[in-house]
């Protein structure tokens, strides 16, 4: 269980131009500006779950005047990436290990259902270029190089994900990627994982490329996105984050 923290307004001052520079280029978009806010504060350890953000800091912070601020972060919420508690303000809500099984039954589902809509339009081509993608993430795999091999592989899934043209399907797999991936920060790799990872998305794409449409969805949602099947490499991959967090947050935080 968190213990209850606030966070020092220095931290927020820090990010100001940045956030301010981020909102200039985000078209306006306040939800975006509190999101990328967030995550880049959890990301460089200033921020981790269970935090209690005063809602006024922020929004001095980031120039933002309170009415359009608490819209962005009613969204957040309905989203599920924060909890708004009123007169007091805004925690980050945690991942526990049955809000990701549940994320991921949800998200299997979603991505069985992108498959099924898009596996007309996948063509033998389209095929090549998923191996090849999917080789390219095995040498950033050797190379350690994080941000390539997260960037194939949502390259990988756009097989079926750019080929649906269900846009609230897309926007329902993009929020609940970004509270698995994102949100947390957390870009460490876990090699055991990825290999077996990798593995599924060979077998997959021969279901695929033999036609055998029932047997790839099958395996997307009941191997590829099971919970209970990849449940030891979650379990490590957010320890691994939160131990991470923890030796990050010295004199950052200070106890309420």
């Amino acid at each position: 269980m968190y213990q209850k923290r606030v966070t020092t307004s220095r931290y927020f001052e820090e990010d100001k131009g940045l956030m301010n520079k981020n909102f200039k280029n985000s078209g306006g978009s306040l939800r975006i500006v509190v999101y990328d806010f967030f995550r880049e504060q959890m990301k460089n350890g200033h921020l981790i779950p269970g935090h209690l953000i005063n809602v006024k800091e922020i929004g001095e912070s980031l120039g933002i005047s309170m009415t359009p601020l608490r819209e962005a972060l009613v969204q957040l919420e309905t989203e599920g990436f924060i909890t708004v508690i009123p007169r007091k303000g805004v925690v980050l809500n945690g991942l526990s290990l049955r809000k990701i099984r549940h994320i991921y039954s949800v998200l299997g589902s979603l991505e069985a259902v992108a498959l099924r809509d898009a596996f007309c339009l996948i063509d033998g081509d389209s095929v090549e270029n998923a191996k090849k993608i999917n080789a390219e993430m095995k040498n950033c795999l050797v190379g350690n190089d994080s941000q390539g091999y997260l960037a194939r592989n949502n390259r990988f899934h756009g097989l079926w994900l750019d080929r649906t043209e269900n846009d609230e399907l897309l926007r329902q797999i993009r929020i609940m990627k970004e509270r698995l991936y994102e949100f947390p920060g957390n870009e460490d790799l876990i090699p055991e994982w990825e290999e077996a990872s990798l593995s599924e998305h060979e077998e997959l794409l021969a279901r695929i490329g033999s036609g055998d449409l029932e047997g790839a969805i099958d395996f997307l949602q009941f191997v590829h996105w099971d919970f209970v099947h990849q449940e030891g490499f979650v379990r490590r991959f957010y320890s691994q984050h939160l131990d991470s967090l923890e030796k990050k947050r010295g004199e950052i935080v200070i106890h309420w």
